[in-house]
């Protein structure tokens, strides 16, 4: 199989024309992953384990615990039959933060803000973006067109959710995948952010709806654009209205709807 992300199982299918056979499928694997800072457990999340060090650091951003990735010492991971576990170095400081906001349920692989105790806890994080980059619809649309080849690991398996960045022409340069769709947006996040890419001009897709924390997860990366191909949820609207971040939904076949922010984008 190409990675660890995806194992093969025997399964049956059934046609009305053929009936019933065996045959070997292409399955997404899906594992717990515990974050650890400093000793202390913090959450654990359902994940594809690939891009690992990716997704550690974008959880870490946008989950505000540490405002950019260098304040994360280093992440060493250990497998189990149980799982994998994350463990994080950070600043004396940080850690004893986390205390006071520790998650004690899992992170499902569909649970964005899943855990949070209150309503202060749970809609304080979002920030204000300061990009002001314009982009073209049919750039998007060039982007959207394009976003289905490049999801490797979601071709002849269909279970993964993906993250793209794409530049102010369109073109994508950046893919990251999960069974979860606020996974793939933090492993994306977390790759531009510790390889110096966050400042670039460009936009995110994803390809799922766009839901409430997949706005707030792009405005903490002071993303100014993102396009989804399903549609968005009202708080997401609002959170983009109040957050400066242009958001497009139903982005495909030619079309796309521009919800927030309508400035960045040239008719």
């Amino acid at each position: 199989m190409p990675n660890a992300a995806i194992s093969e199982r025997n399964a049956y299918k059934w046609t009305s024309k053929g009936g019933i056979e065996s045959e070997l499928n292409a399955v997404a694997e899906e594992v717990p992953l515990a974050l650890i800072y400093n000793g202390e457990p913090f959450s654990v999340m359902m994940v594809s384990p690939i891009d690992l060090e990716n997704f550690v650091v974008g959880f870490s951003i946008t989950e505000n615990i540490v405002s950019v990735w260098q304040e994360i010492g280093g992440v060493e991971f250990v497998h189990s039959d149980k799982g994998i576990a994350a463990y994080i170095s950070v600043d004396k400081k940080i850690s004893e933060a986390l205390t006071k906001r520790k998650k004690n349920l899992v992170g499902r692989t569909g649970c964005g803000i899943c855990g949070e105790e209150t309503l202060e806890a749970t809609f304080g994080k979002t920030k204000q973006v300061i990009n002001t980059t314009q982009f073209d619809n049919f750039a998007i649309q060039r982007a959207i067109n394009s976003l289905s080849a490049t999801q490797v690991m979601n071709q002849g398996v269909g279970t993964f959710h993906g993250a793209a960045w794409a530049d102010r022409t369109g073109r994508i340069v950046f893919v990251r995948e999960d069974v979860g769709r606020h996974n793939a947006l933090d492993k994306l996040i977390g790759m531009m952010c510790s390889s110096g890419q966050q400042d670039q001009e460009g936009f995110v897709l994803i390809t799922s709806r766009a839901s409430y924390e997949m706005v707030s997860k792009v405005a903490v990366a002071n993303v100014g654009l993102l396009v989804a191909v399903s549609g968005p949820t009202s708080l997401a609207i609002n959170t983009a209205v109040d957050s400066g971040v242009t958001l497009i939904g139903f982005a495909r076949d030619g079309r796309q709807t521009i919800y927030t922010h309508e400035q960045r984008i040239t008719m």
